[in-house]
């Protein structure tokens, strides 16, 4: 609301963009690494990841709809995030990032009765390296 959160964040994804953007599995009883990549998880940018994790959000989030000036919007965000996993059902995803923290990067902005309003096509919303983009899984 004008600019800043109200509210917890909200997890929304599907599966399959969930899992585009893995960049480490480790065991939990062992703390062993089974898979890790640095490459950006959005763009696969090498070394992106450690550039993601590590700046700010660059996509402004803007004080209200420009269309219809309502000052609520929807801030859409790739955050990093922990999912525990044993055997049968995943926990749900959990970060610790918010809006100001490093590794929050923001894309996308949505009005409630406008529907989309912008969408970061400029860069890789989480490294920064030049559009184009690559496909994610829809």
């Amino acid at each position: 609301m004008e600019g800043e959160p109200v509210g917890p964040v909200k997890w929304v994804y599907k599966g399959e963009m969930f899992v585009d953007g893995l960049y480490e599995v480790t065991c939990g009883a062992c703390q062993h690494a089974l898979f890790k990549d640095d490459r950006c998880p959005r763009c696969h940018a090498e070394g992106g990841l450690a550039r993601g994790l590590t700046t700010t959000n660059a996509y402004a989030v803007p004080e209200q709809c420009p269309r219809c000036e309502h000052i609520e919007v929807r801030f859409i965000a790739f955050v990093p995030a922990r999912v525990k996993y044993e055997g049968k059902r995943a926990d749900k995803a959990q970060t610790s990032v918010e809006l100001h923290d490093p590794g929050f990067h923001g894309y996308r902005v949505d009005c409630k009765d406008c529907g989309k309003i912008a969408e970061r096509a400029d860069a890789c919303p989480i490294c920064e390296s030049p559009a184009p983009l690559r496909a994610r899984f829809s």
